[in-house]
């Protein structure tokens, strides 16, 4: 399949030029054929996703629509340095341990019954994923989870302990999926929404603290419906005071909090606050400004807030006179994963600029007819499906600038239906090749693929229903 999706790539790319003509758009017949060549290669990932995202920098200028000094911007806009920020901010806790203190700290409070535990693992791999890769949460959480469920087989045996296993197992990876929708950083199709917001409708983009007013509710509804399905399987159970002493003996291991340790915090707090606080809040009744109003200059972003965090780690010397990061840091930057997001500006700004998105919207006119309930149902529904065997980075990267032009072209509201395809892309939870939390905790050999599909099919089926009912009713926060 991916031998034959490579060789029909470029077969696909050259026909919308020989059979279509489009006189009031020339380069779009281009485009057309350079969107569904790219879209080819991503969702079979027939060759690495980030080498299918080079395609732009080569055949836009040589099919004229967009020279290379257009294009390449397009591979480190602002957007990018929100990721890159972030995820070295996200590298000094997991270098400084403090990710793990703060699991463990949650996690020494929730004990008292199964319920509990599972309560607890939810809360905090929800937590920690909105600030740090869902990849890396899951790893943690999913380290500590097998360590209390190794604890308690002793104690209640390998059949409890099994029963117990596979929905602590898949909390974790559920909740790792959920929590990403909290925050703009918190997992890559978010990024990509924000993009093309800024591509098609810059006015339209939300702040920090916006996205949260609709991510957090999404994420604690969410991680709640996950919870009460799987929780019924657990409420049966025998406990034993094994797993409090399991986290006990993990947190003492971790001794006082190091000096490296606070100084992380305290530089992920202040970054986060200042993200939340950077536009300040408006709406109908009042309106308080941010703190980027103050300055008498109005270039400053997202992106330069992660950045001047993201150097606190770099200047302040705090571990035997060192800082925390070095030039070592820069090396496990996940290239590919911002090679992938550039791709994908790059096909947003080429559709705009070559008049694909306008020609794409008029065909797709009738869309206008729908009611905005029913298409925020369809869009969800078909995301979350869609993302159980493609990426989700790449199913965004395709299907966003097609409904930006069908939003704009229809009427339709443009940020709700780019909000509801972003945030299905995370609702992924039946297949194990779905995302990587899932295919970690079936790694882990403790979760049968038939309990995973099960629970997971639940879930596909009741996430886009969340989805499209908090997009409905908190979309009004947004600009």
């Amino acid at each position: 399949m991916k031998r034959i999706a490579l060789v029909l790539g470029p077969f696909i790319g050259a026909l919308p030029p020989l059979l279509l003509d489009i006189p009031e758009h020339p380069q779009a017949p281009f485009m057309l054929g350079i969107a569904a060549w790219m879209a080819l290669w991503w969702l079979t990932e027939c060759v690495p996703l980030a080498v299918t995202a080079l395609l732009p920098l080569l055949v836009f200028p040589l099919s004229g629509i967009a020279t290379a000094k257009e294009t390449a911007p397009r591979y480190m806009s602002s957007i990018m340095f929100l990721f890159v920020g972030g995820f070295l901010i996200a590298q000094a806790m997991e270098r400084t341990g403090l990710h793990r203190r703060i699991a463990l700290v949650i996690l020494s409070r929730l004990h008292g019954s199964p319920v509990q535990l599972l309560a607890g693992f939810a809360l905090t791999t929800a937590l920690l994923s909105m600030w740090i890769s869902n990849t890396a949460t899951t790893m943690l959480m999913a380290t500590i989870g097998l360590a209390v469920i190794a604890r308690l087989e002793s104690d209640l045996g390998p059949t409890q302990v099994g029963a117990l296993a596979v929905p602590l197992l898949l909390l974790i990876a559920y909740a790792a999926n959920i929590g990403g929708m909290g925050t703009p950083v918190g997992t890559v199709p978010n990024l990509v929404l924000l993009e093309n917001l800024q591509a098609v409708a810059p006015a339209l983009r939300p702040s920090f603290l916006q996205w949260m007013m609709v991510g957090v509710p999404v994420v604690i509804v969410g991680v709640g419906l996950v919870l009460g399905l799987l929780a019924r399987n657990v409420r049966g159970l025998r406990w034993s005071g094994a797993a409090a002493g399991s986290l006990a003996a993990e947190r003492q291991a971790l001794g006082g909090m190091r000096r490296e340790e606070r100084f992380v915090a305290w530089v992920l707090g202040l970054t986060a606050l200042a993200w939340m606080t950077r536009q300040g809040l408006e709406t109908a009744s009042f309106n308080l400004p941010g703190w980027s109003a103050l300055l008498p200059h109005k270039g400053v972003d997202d992106g330069t807030v992660a950045v001047a965090g993201a150097l606190a780690l770099f200047l302040v010397p705090v571990h035997d006179g060192r800082p925390i990061l070095g030039r070592e840091a820069f090396k496990q930057l996940p290239w590919d994963i911002l090679v992938l997001l550039g791709g994908g500006f790059a096909l947003a700004m080429g559709m705009q600029q070559s008049g694909l998105s306008a020609w794409l919207g008029e065909q797709l006119k009738f869309f206008a007819a729908v009611p905005l309930p029913l298409m925020l149902l369809g869009i969800a529904f078909a995301i979350t499906f869609l993302t159980e065997i493609t990426s989700n980075t790449a199913t965004t990267q395709v299907m966003l600038p097609i409904l930006a032009a069908v939003a704009l072209s229809t009427g339709q509201d443009t940020s709700a239906l780019l909000l509801t395809a972003a945030l299905a892309a995370s609702c992924a939870f039946m297949l194990p090749v779905a995302t990587p939390p899932n295919a970690i905790v079936f790694g882990s050999e403790r979760v049968p693929m038939a309990a995973m599909v099960r629970a997971g099919i639940r879930l596909n089926l009741i996430m886009p229903l969340l989805i499209g009912a908090a997009v409905l009713l908190l979309r009004p926060l947004w600009p």
